[in-house]
């Protein structure tokens, strides 16, 4: 199958997301490689800014927000990663999501793995470094207009600090902490500080593999409709929309939650700080400390309706679904 590259390089401002939103809703279908120039965070489709993000540091850090049109969580993205962006025609993609996700991120597995990194797939939206299985790639997808849209990036350099400090948390070194012991990025694994060239052209490689692929200009209709998206994306309606998602942990990399807040149990504020791995609570930290009711919480199912003898259920709830 034959479809178009758009080989764009590095670009200011929130063109390395809008642009691909503009291409589906258009109906032009190819593969996109780009890189931002500027630093910016980017909601989910799904995120509910005022349960993920702390506006308080997104201000005073001077970081701009938008809201792209697919899955996945809240991401800092920035120079320094290289995004792959596939719009495809529907009927081109397997029907369930995951076959999806395994089909289209294989190129993106085998260019990791040429450039020294041994990396795998990990349903759904994650590609982890083997043995380690740090995260080293997020992907989303979604329908926009009559296309379906598969991204992620291809991680050079990552700063786990600012992340943490923009994430709406209570404990914002331990989250750090856990960013850097799940998280990695090229520039840590093998030393060497890629170029954008770098990568695009291993990634070209890897998609013609599966693709023939057309070099080709991006439509200047798409480059206006792209500037106009940007508005909407950004706009307080946009980013303040209610998705009906409630956010109770942070996402750190697949199987592996943080739960940082503040809650009020019997008009007392408690802090709560709780590591969520494959489903189960593997550790928990009050503040002030109840160390019984901890060891109490410690090894439970991380379930909505889950129940423990000798804890009330409503006290479960505010400490773990609140």
């Amino acid at each position: 199958m034959s479809i178009k590259l758009y080989l764009l390089g590095r670009k200011r401002g929130f063109l390395p997301i809008t642009l691909m939103h503009a291409m589906a809703r258009l109906g032009y279908t190819g593969v996109i490689l780009v890189e931002p120039e500027d630093l910016f965070l980017c909601l989910g489709y799904f995120d509910y800014l005022p349960q993920i993000v702390d506006l308080r540091e997104c201000r005073n850090l001077k970081i701009p927000i938008i809201r792209r049109e697919i899955g996945g969580g809240t991401v800092l993205l920035g120079p320094g990663q290289v995004f792959y962006q596939m719009v495809l025609e529907k009927r081109d993609v397997p029907f369930k999501v995951e076959d999806a996700y395994k089909k289209l991120s294989s190129p993106v597995v085998r260019a990791y793995r040429r450039l020294g990194v041994d990396v795998e797939y990990r349903p759904i939206n994650d590609i982890v470094v083997k043995g380690s299985q740090r995260k080293i790639s997020g992907q989303g997808a979604g329908d926009v207009g009559k296309c379906f849209v598969f991204a992620g990036n291809i991680l050079v350099d990552f700063n786990v600090d600012i992340m943490a400090r923009l994430l709406a948390v209570v404990h914002k070194d331990k989250v750090r902490e856990k960013l850097l012991e799940n998280m990695s990025w090229l520039k840590r694994e093998t030393g060497t500080d890629y170029t954008f060239e770098d990568i695009a052209s291993l990634l070209v490689e890897e998609f013609s593999r599966e693709w023939d692929l057309e070099p080709t200009e991006v439509p200047q209709e798409a480059l206006d409709l792209a500037h106009q998206l940007e508005r909407e994306l950004t706009s307080e309606e946009t980013l303040w929309e209610e998705t009906g998602r409630k956010h109770n942990v942070v996402k750190i990399r697949e199987g592996v939650y943080i739960r940082s807040k503040e809650v009020q149990i019997e008009g007392s504020s408690v802090k709560v700080y709780a590591e969520i791995v494959d489903g189960v609570v593997r550790y928990i930290e009050l503040e002030p400390p109840d160390h019984h009711l901890e060891k109490q919480l410690t090894g439970i199912p991380y379930e909505l309706n889950v129940e423990k003898e000798g804890i009330p259920k409503h006290l479960l709830r505010v400490l773990l679904f609140e």
